[in-house]
């Protein structure tokens, strides 16, 4: 079997292993196709599969679908009836398939670099940035003002002439962006370093492919494009301004991966309203008002729940799930009682503690 392949079978057992019988295989579908609503998102950051959202978003409905048929139909994976859904479990033989997948390609270490989607799309803007800056920088100081660039996206190439405007010698420029990609490899082995820099272009070279880069590392394409961004996404983590002056720039804050409405919400939570204040003077129904703030929440770590949730239900809902290790919302409110309400709950699994986030 291919590394592609086996790249790719990998990632639906890690997803139904992740998910452990509490979604049905469409829910796999959803997340690997990146479908766009609240609940697929906020799967992602339940499960910790944030890394995969949205992978094969070029793929069609039916091929992706297909391939995961084809994962049950070996044996790999296992549909049950569970109530009136199904859920989808993995075998035993899918288990070692999983361990050894797991050994080739690293998918662990991509899966707890990021933790929600919203922390991965920051990571590969970053990346799309940087890559960006560098071909840039190298075109000019080469003299060489024209050229197709690696990125298209308007906001990022606006991000780009920004740095640029601040620093007009060029060569200085050079100079600091060579200096902040050296201190950034120092903390990374040798194919890691090889991975980000063949990667990059510039006015010498263009830069590698993700098949061409695959055949140097010994790895299928999609696992060098998984570990990039969980190198862009860990560069994230620790790019301050006085050790990255240029390149924290590129760090978008968390209200930047919001949606406009779910931005306007958080405004108006930060101003001190109440959820049905918001849902009153927006307009809006309830649920989406409800799907701002799980957004919110899951867009910034940092945003405080204590006028959201009291404190001894987050902690009850907490204890709940490390006791059960079910993450059914549903499931959850029936044992609990309707003095737990649904947002309580969602915005409890959001915040599980660090130890419950994976299991």
């Amino acid at each position: 079997m291919g590394k592609n392949l086996a790249f790719t079978e990998g990632l639906y057992i890690l997803a139904a292993a992740r998910m452990a019988g509490e979604r049905t295989p469409q829910a796999i579908v959803h997340l690997l196709r990146g479908r766009k609503n609240n609940q697929a998102i906020a799967d992602a950051a339940l499960f910790g599969l944030s890394m995969l959202y949205g992978l094969f978003r070029s793929h069609t409905l039916e091929s992706v679908q297909g391939e995961l048929n084809s994962l049950i139909d070996g044996g790999l994976l296992v549909v049950r009836p569970q109530g009136d859904r199904l859920s989808v479990y993995v075998s035993a033989a899918g288990e070692a398939k999983l361990a050894q997948v797991e050994a080739e390609f690293g998918y662990e270490a991509c899966l707890a670099s990021v933790s929600s989607v919203f922390e991965r799309t920051r990571a590969v803007r970053f990346w799309q940035r940087t890559a960006l800056l560098v071909q840039t920088v190298s075109q000019l100081v080469y003299k060489e003002p024209h050229f197709y660039p690696v990125v298209e996206e308007r906001a990022l190439q606006h991000d780009v002439k920004r740095v640029l405007r601040a620093y007009p010698d060029r060569l200085e420029l050079g100079v600091q962006v060579k200096q902040e990609l050296c201190s950034w490899m120092e903390q990374l082995v040798e194919w890691e370093r090889e991975l980000l820099l063949r990667r990059l272009s510039g006015k010498p070279r263009a830069g590698w492919t993700y098949a061409q880069l695959g055949v140097q590392l010994d790895l299928a394409d999609g696992a060098v494009a998984l570990h990039l961004i969980r190198l862009a996404a860990e560069q994230v983590m620790r790019c301050d301004q006085k050790m990255f002056p240029v390149l924290s720039r590129f760090v978008e804050a968390p209200d930047d991966g919001l949606s406009q409405s779910a931005h306007q919400t958080k405004k108006m939570l930060q101003e001190g309203r109440t959820v049905e204040e918001i849902i009153q003077l927006r307009r809006l129904k309830r649920g989406t008002v409800e799907d701002h703030i799980v957004e919110i929440v899951l867009a910034d770590p940092a945003f405080p729940l204590d006028s959201l949730v009291k404190a001894e239900k987050l902690a009850r809902i907490h204890a709940f799930v490390s006791e059960t290790g079910t993450r059914k919302i549903g499931d959850i409110r029936r044992v609990l009682g309707e003095a737990y309400s649904y947002l309580d709950i969602r915005l409890a699994c959001a915040r599980l503690p660090k130890q419950e986030e994976h299991r």
